[in-house]
């Protein structure tokens, strides 16, 4: 579909806020006049054994975080990777954005809670956004830019965007960073990556537009193993919490994941259990090979949970998983 042509009065508009990042933008063949957009659908990348060679990608760091498009159009607003507006939680992030209210733009980033040692920690960031005080230990990392000042950049080549973007980011300071990326052999990258305790990275090709959905033009290699699972029970042992049964999507339904037991504080437990319980069901919400599940309490499955494991049984099962969170963004 042919973008909306943008009113000659904006054009005009656009053409005199003449900023070094919009003089930039303007000089990308690929950059279409456009209207500010709804929410886009992110790009994902895909899960891959080994981080790929060559001189045609960069690297980031794989940051442990929910990641969020911020859409800046007089006000600022913070959406999740399904398009919930949570610019009320993120109130931090709102203010120290504030300088670039008035152009338009949308970025795509990850908010992380980081560790003293630089890490992102994803069970701290849980528990600030359930916080109903302000957090001001939120970090907005930016990697992207898609709209800046009445120009679609989504079809401009990542590092062009990637230039474009450390322009816009200049007056922006304090907890919103850009996320720098690394050229150089994937694997170097990578294993300093795991040396240094990080999740993994992410690398991307240079040339690739910005492409909604799961492609080859983004991939991730992690550090250790994590999925996000549904939960579609509980266990319970001498009447207390032990645990939850996971699933995963396939063609036709779930298929069972596993049991996890460990990682949870008491809190934890507590907070499962109230989540959880207005949700039960008659009946097993998965398939699954083994047919005993003791003392199961099934439910239905919209919670979602990220595991952390050393890898995968024979039939599929997560092997020594522990419990990182639940997944509030995509609940």
């Amino acid at each position: 579909m042919a973008p909306r042509s943008v009113p000659h009065s904006r054009r005009q508009y656009v053409h005199h806020l003449n900023t070094p990042a919009l003089a930039a933008a303007r000089e990308l063949p690929e950059a279409e006049e456009s209207r500010f957009p709804k929410f886009i659908p992110p790009a994902l990348a895909t899960l891959v054994p080994r981080p790929p060679r060559g001189a045609q990608w960069v690297h980031e760091i794989k940051y442990d975080g929910y990641r969020f498009q911020c859409h800046i159009h007089r006000d600022v607003r913070f959406l999740t990777r399904r398009g919930y507006d949570w610019s009320d939680r993120l109130g931090h992030l709102v203010t120290a954005l504030a300088p670039l209210t008035s152009h338009a733009v949308v970025l795509d980033g990850e908010v992380i809670v980081e560790t003293p040692e630089g890490r992102s920690d994803f069970h701290a960031l849980e528990k600030e956004l359930k916080a109903k005080r302000p957090s001001r230990r939120l970090v907005y990392y930016v990697f992207d830019l898609l709209y800046l000042d009445a120009f679609d950049l989504r079809r401009v080549p990542l590092i062009d965007r990637k230039r474009v973007l450390e322009l816009v980011l200049a007056d922006v300071a304090g907890p919103v960073r850009l996320s720098e990326h690394l050229t150089g052999d994937g694997a170097d990258v990578f294993r300093r990556a795991c040396d240094l305790e990080l999740e993994g990275i992410v690398s991307k090709r240079m040339d690739a537009a910005y492409a909604s959905g799961r492609t080859d033009a983004w991939t991730k290699v992690t550090c250790r193993h994590r999925e996000t699972l549904a939960v579609v029970g509980w266990a319970e042992k001498d009447r207390k919490f032990d645990g939850i049964y996971l699933a995963r999507p396939r063609d036709h339904g779930l298929i069972y994941a596993g049991k996890l037991e460990r990682g949870f504080s008491d809190d934890d437990k507590a907070a499962m259990l109230k989540r959880l319980a207005p949700l039960r069901a008659r009946t097993q919400p998965m398939k699954a090979a083994r047919k005993n599940f003791p003392k199961a309490h099934w439910v239905r499955p919209q919670v979602l949970v990220d595991a952390e494991f050393r890898g995968l049984t024979g039939d599929g099962l997560l092997r020594h998983p522990s419990f990182k969170g639940v997944r509030e963004d995509l609940s």
